[in-house]
């Protein structure tokens, strides 16, 4: 199943007083010097099944037989672009303000609908206005779904903004890699492991992709290419705290 809906090429940033009358939705220009694509017309393709990726998973702890707490380089990766994505902080889809935002977001434009219709929203649009204006509240399945919508419609309206980003004209984006929290290992069995910084030039379209349609394979696969490069020791860095790096 594929649907044609319009690609904003800029990242949105939220702002606002949950108060105000005025949108808490803008969208704007963070060029940083760098200029961003035109907008154009990218088709939704759905993974098999017709259901949109999953919403960001939440933080978990806690992967090492001895007790280190981290996560996959490729989960890492994902939760960064996430968190670039949410820009100054979203609230959860349960708060009334996270709700808003999300409604606001996916009715910045016609196609809004398509993205609730994909992830199964079946209610008419006199019932989503009501939810946009607070008047009426969504069942707890269709705040999981609006959610899913939100985020699915997100990346994709990101996909070639970060990818154009990340590449830099082939100059790429330098990361910091932390390893794995090992603060509950018995000092015999923890490994000597620092801090690791890294310059990426040509991995980033397939993790960006792979961060698109929510495959994690892909994303995990993506991040062992990636960590290959840090040396004889890259098998210590395929699970990690945290990877940070600007986009």
């Amino acid at each position: 199943m594929t649907v044609k809906i319009p690609q904003r090429a800029l990242p949105a940033v939220f702002y606002g007083d949950p108060k105000s009358s005025r949108d808490m939705l803008f969208i704007c220009h963070e060029d940083n010097g760098r200029k961003a694509e035109e907008p154009t017309m990218a088709p939704v393709k759905l993974p098999a099944g017709g259901t949109l990726p999953p919403p960001p998973a939440q933080p978990g702890e806690g992967f090492g037989r001895y007790g280190a707490a981290g996560i996959s380089g490729g989960a890492a990766l994902a939760r960064r672009l996430d968190e670039r994505a949410a820009n100054r902080g979203l609230p959860p889809v349960s708060d009334p303000q996270g709700l808003s935002i999300r409604l606001r977001y996916l009715a910045w434009d016609e196609q809004g609908l398509a993205w609730l219709r994909l992830a199964q929203v079946t209610v008419t649009e006199r019932t989503i206005a009501r939810w946009r204006t607070a008047r009426q509240r969504p069942l707890p399945a269709n705040l999981k779904k609006i959610d899913q919508a939100f985020w699915a419609c997100r990346r994709h309206n990101l996909v070639g903004y970060y990818k154009q980003r990340l590449w830099d004209e082939g100059r790429g984006t330098r990361i910091e890699i932390y390893p794995v929290d090992q603060q509950h290992v018995a000092p015999n069995r923890r490994r000597d492991l620092n801090i690791r910084t890294i310059n990426v030039r040509t991995d980033w379209r397939r993790v960006v992709d792979a961060w698109n349609s929510g495959d994690q394979q892909a994303l995990d696969d993506a991040w062992n290419s990636i960590a290959d490069s840090l040396g004889s020791d890259h098998g210590a860095y395929r699970h990690v705290s945290h990877i940070g790096f600007g986009v």
